[in-house]
């Protein structure tokens, strides 16, 4: 390029923006989660009804995400991450306002569904950001960094919650400032993202990581050869193994990440935890969720994705476990901060593999992935809602431990191994 020092200032842009992108969504969806709990208390819902009303915002993304590939490839991906964000502003405060759970789970489900669209639109601009990267000479690993983003504006969400609940503001001004301030952040951030159409690979850079980490050749989850007769790319997506096994390690990553965070209040209370203190579940596991996302680039960079995911897991698994049977609300807030930390690569993990399939479009692959999450976040309340109401909630939460013992065979499916 001619000016490649014009080209490093955009790509520099570019990152802040789409660091906005994943701050704000982050922030829509985790504001009202320590105030579940007074939520399910002032409509009455009971925990099978509550986990229900979750899985209606998971449903919306299944039934909208299919959607987000195509809109990707038709208008870009920073154009549908904007629109999501801009829909979805108005609808946030009618949380607050939802007079029972179907009211609750319908405005959950149009939430969700734009969740879903904006997720993999999102992750799309910054697998473009991280080619970019790659191509001004820069070849590390930067996609965690914009997940720490979401997760920083998930811990924002989550001290925002816990503060205008001391000062019982209520759930839907709450929501309603919220969805200004994200509407503004965006409307800001909206110039220095990446213009024009998202590539149809990224193959073509081969001297960085991702160049020879190809999945465990020994797994039955390897990928076969790309069928260029196949018309669809959605069709070519699922029809390769290895889409199901990135499906599969996916979900189970975002119930480990969406069972505590929701689930966190109500088990505190449940515990017999002081109300002042029931929000702090949530925001123990985003902050070390944050931290971990932060740093989980040069984690990655230096061990290995399968390798960090198997020691992380075997962590979350042993720490939380101990913590739901120790049934205090300190040692619970460790188990809580453990298991973020360890989560914290796994979904950008999954997105990464999922932008380097031979013959399928990154888009179309990231968008595949985004929406096989939300399996995971349909099946995570439905299950833990389900045990909680006929066993207890730390039954309902163990859950998560299970999850983390079967990511550690799965962790061979994933791509990004030791920089060289």
């Amino acid at each position: 390029m001619s000016n490649p020092r014009g080209v490093d200032d955009a790509v520099r842009r570019a990152r802040i923006a789409v660091s906005v992108l994943f701050f704000t969504n982050a922030l829509t969806l985790s504001a009202w989660l320590p105030r579940l709990a007074e939520l399910q208390a002032d409509i009455s819902l009971n925990d099978v009804a509550v986990g229900a009303a979750l899985a209606a915002g998971a449903a919306g993304g299944i039934a909208a995400g299919v959607s987000a590939g195509p809109l990707i490839h038709r208008w870009g991906s920073q154009r549908v991450a904007m629109a999501a964000l801009f829909i979805v502003a108005p609808i946030l405060p009618f949380i607050g306002l939802a007079p029972g759970a179907w009211t609750l789970g319908f405005v959950l489900l149009l939430v969700g569904g734009l969740d879903a669209v904006m997720d993999a639109a999102m992750n799309s601009h910054a697998m473009r950001v991280q080619h970019e990267m790659r191509a001004t000479g820069v070849h590390r690993s930067i996609l965690n960094t914009f997940h720490g983003y979401w997760s920083l504006g998930a811990v924002a969400g989550g001290l925002i919650g816990v503060a205008a609940a001391a000062i019982s503001l209520p759930i839907a001004w709450m929501l309603a400032a919220v969805a200004v301030l994200c509407t503004v952040l965006v409307l800001v951030a909206r110039p220095w993202l990446l213009p024009g159409k998202d590539p149809d690979s990224y193959l073509e850079t081969t001297d960085d990581p991702i160049g020879d980490a190809q999945p465990d050749p020994s797994s039955f989850l390897a990928a076969g050869p790309a069928n260029a007769d196949e018309r669809s790319a959605a069709t070519r997506v699922l029809h390769r193994p290895i889409i199901w096994g990135l499906g599969l390690f996916i979900i189970l990553a975002v119930m480990i990440e969406d069972i505590p965070g929701r689930w966190s209040s109500i088990y505190l209370t449940d515990i017999g935890a002081p109300s002042a203190t029931v929000g702090w579940g949530f925001v123990a596991f985003t902050v070390a969720m944050t931290i971990g996302r932060f740093s989980g680039d040069r984690i990655v960079d230096t061990f290995g994705e399968r390798r960090w995911t198997r020691v992380a897991m075997s962590g979350t698994a042993v720490v939380l476990g101990l913590s739901l049977l120790a049934q205090s609300p300190w040692l619970f807030m460790i188990g809580c901060a453990v298991t973020g930390f360890g989560v914290a690569t796994l979904f950008p993990a999954a997105m990464r593999a999922a932008a380097h399939l031979p013959g399928i479009r990154p888009a179309t692959g990231v968008a595949t992935i985004s929406w096989l999450s939300r399996a995971g976040f349909v099946t995570a309340p439905l299950i833990v809602g389900v045990i909680a109401e006929n066993l207890s909630v730390a039954w309902g939460m163990s859950v998560t431990v299970l999850a983390a013992l079967i990511l550690l065979p799965l962790s061979s499916i994933l791509t990004w191994e030791k920089s060289r």
